[in-house]
């Protein structure tokens, strides 16, 4: 896969802010994950090894929002629509949805 440099920063952040646990995942990207069977351990495995990170505009907060896509564990399609925040302690990621 080839990244360019806006995406594999955006992805590093990412990935920092799960590993800090620094992130918030909202109730549609739950009932998403519910709906679809879908893991946490799916959405580690995509973000540890990504087929394709790209940027998605702003959401309405004016948030930059990345999508990325990827294989679960059990090699199935999925993609992750984050979007990338800061609070009062720094970098937050927020998951909005997944499929």
């Amino acid at each position: 896969m080839s990244m360019d440099a806006k995406a594999r920063k955006a992805l590093e952040v990412i990935q920092r802010c799960v590993a800090a646990k620094r992130y918030v995942v909202l109730p549609h990207f739950v009932q998403r994950m519910d709906h679809r069977g879908f893991f946490w351990a799916d959405v580690l495995a995509v973000l540890d090894e990504p087929d394709d990170v790209r940027f998605d505009g702003h959401d309405r907060y004016a948030r930059p929002k990345w999508v990325i896509e990827g294989k679960t564990v059990v090699e199935l399609d999925i993609g992750l629509v984050c979007v990338l925040d800061t609070d009062d302690r720094g970098r937050v990621t927020v998951f909005i949805t997944i499929y």
